[in-house]
């Protein structure tokens, strides 16, 4: 026999080899022992959406009272948690100073008056002898110099009166300022509510807000409409929408949960732990209770499940039951995957240099790998890998569009035994009551990296 006629003789029997090798491989895995499974039916039903957030309860109406002038704290009459209503007394700050400006201001325009009153009487006068004069000047009754003089004491006057008049409106402005000034001394309720928060007390200084940054003294609050401000996550606030309902827990009142609407969804992100690797991005989302909720106090910390989306009749599986598996995917149609690889082992052979890498490249069918998302059925003993279309979820379920009906039997756990469960392995099923296995997958992880 010929060198080459044993080359080729050595490549053909070294694919037969291949291909014994892989029919063992196949036979012992087809005839060893079983993987233990858990399993579950599919379920038809209701199905809901949420997306969980915490926050602090906050009054919808809350003014931060604080003085428009600086001053001593002579009275206080109200004390935290107090309901007051509109109008009522809540700060008097001392009003000496104040009074004593609006006395000295209310003296100068009684003055820049009485001033006026002389100036005008004055021009009055000058004007009547500048008109007489005017008169017989032009009858030629008077010379030209008693004219002159005349016209000359009416403008002069005239002038005087009119920068009287400028000293009255700017002492008028100072008086109705000093009055106004009087009048911040006295702090009155501007809603009703409750006092939700005191920050001063009786004879402290506060800084008014006309020359320093102001002082806030205390917070009234309308607690007739309770709000919840929370922070939702970037990932999950696209799914919030203005209207929705939400049940809302209060952790000092855990027992009960009280409905809510949502009212307001923040534009602007706030970031905490920026830059490192713990940075979270959240937005603010506010939830408005339309339930009375006896002896609520803001800040309370609370908890939110926002309904995003509904199924009356949806087809539902455990969410751990979902994995993820590569699909090959070949350009040429009518092909698959082991009759490409056969293709590639015959060219090999034909090709009689061994060159396997030279074959591939001339291959017309391209290999493709891509991941998809699917549950394994348990169908003749076996495990079968179906794709499925999810929809939306909740904390324990999702929703399957397509790929299974109601009364399927899929593979559910353990979790583990998912991540490196194949196609076509046999299995030994143990049925567990539906949504314990989703359950345990939602806290070990959805399958995703399997």
């Amino acid at each position: 026999m010929t060198k080459k006629g044993k080359k080729k003789l050595f490549i053909i029997g070294g694919a037969v080899l291949v291909i014994a090798v892989l029919a063992i491989v196949n036979f012992t895995r087809s005839s060893g022992k079983t993987t233990k499974v858990t399993t579950a039916k599919v379920k038809q039903g209701k199905l809901v959406s949420l997306v969980t957030a915490s926050g602090k309860v906050k009054p919808k109406t809350e003014v931060k009272i604080s003085a428009n002038v600086s001053g001593e704290i002579v009275a206080l009459p109200v004390v935290e948690g107090q309901r007051v209503k509109k109008g009522d007394l809540l700060v008097q700050l001392e009003p000496k100073q104040y009074e004593a400006q609006l006395r000295q201001s209310q003296a100068g325009y009684d003055a820049a008056l009485a001033s006026q009153k002389l100036d005008a009487a004055s021009a009055n006068e000058s004007k009547f002898v500048y008109e007489r004069q005017k008169t017989l000047f032009e009858k030629k009754l008077t010379s030209q110099e008693a004219y002159d003089a005349a016209r000359t004491r009416y403008e002069s006057t005239q002038a005087a009166l009119e920068a009287a008049s400028s000293r009255v409106q700017q002492a008028k402005a100072e008086a109705d300022r000093a009055t106004e000034g009087l009048s911040y001394t006295t702090i009155r309720s501007p809603i009703d509510g409750y006092i939700t928060d005191l920050r001063s007390e009786l004879g402290e200084i506060v800084m008014g807000s006309l020359n320093y940054q102001a002082s806030v003294i205390m917070v009234v609050s309308d607690l007739s409409a309770i709000e919840v401000e929370v922070e939702v996550d970037e990932t999950d606030v696209d799914q919030v929408a203005l209207g929705q309902t939400s049940k809302i827990k209060l952790d000092a009142m855990p027992d009960t949960s009280y409905a809510g609407r949502v009212t307001e969804i923040g534009n602007t992100a706030k970031v905490s732990a920026l830059g490192t690797q713990d940075q979270v991005t959240n937005f603010l989302v506010t939830i408005l209770l339309t339930d009375s909720v006896p002896n609520i106090k803001p800040g309370m910390t609370a908890t939110c499940d926002i309904t995003t989306n509904e199924r009356e009749n949806a087809v539902k599986i455990p969410i751990g039951a979902v994995v993820l598996r590569d699909e090959s995917i070949l350009k040429k149609k009518g092909t698959t995957p082991e009759s490409s690889a056969a293709v590639g082992v015959s060219e090999a052979v034909a090709a009689g240099d061994g060159d396997s890498a030279k074959a591939r490249e001339n291959e017309d069918e391209i290999v493709k790998k891509k991941p998809i998302e699917g549950v394994f059925v348990v169908r003749g003993g076996k495990a079968t890998f179906v794709s499925v279309s999810t929809g939306i979820a909740d904390q324990q379920n999702i929703e399957v569009k397509s790929g299974l009906q109601k009364g399927d039997e899929i593979i559910v756990g353990p979790f583990r035994t998912l991540r490196s469960l194949e196609d076509g392995e046999r299995v030994e099923a143990k049925e567990e009551k539906m949504g314990m296995k989703g359950k345990e997958g939602a806290k070990e992880g959805s399958g995703d990296g399997a």
